[in-house]
């Protein structure tokens, strides 16, 4: 299913994917939550790691 998607984007819009592709190459999950770990105050991961939220946030952009 997600290949169908993907190869959808890649004719429609191939620099979005592009740019998503470099985004998750540049910033790995556990850096991401390494950041998150560093800089949160009250914040926890309860359910989801930040980099699972950011990966989500990311299908919707």
């Amino acid at each position: 299913m997600w290949d169908a998607v993907l190869a959808r984007f890649e004719k429609q819009a191939p620099a979005s994917v592009m740019a998503r592709l470099a985004l998750e190459r540049a910033m790995p999950a556990a850096w991401i939550d390494e950041v998150f770990e560093t800089h949160r105050q009250r914040q926890y991961p309860r359910e989801l790691l930040f980099s699972t939220v950011v990966e989500l946030m990311s299908l919707v952009s």
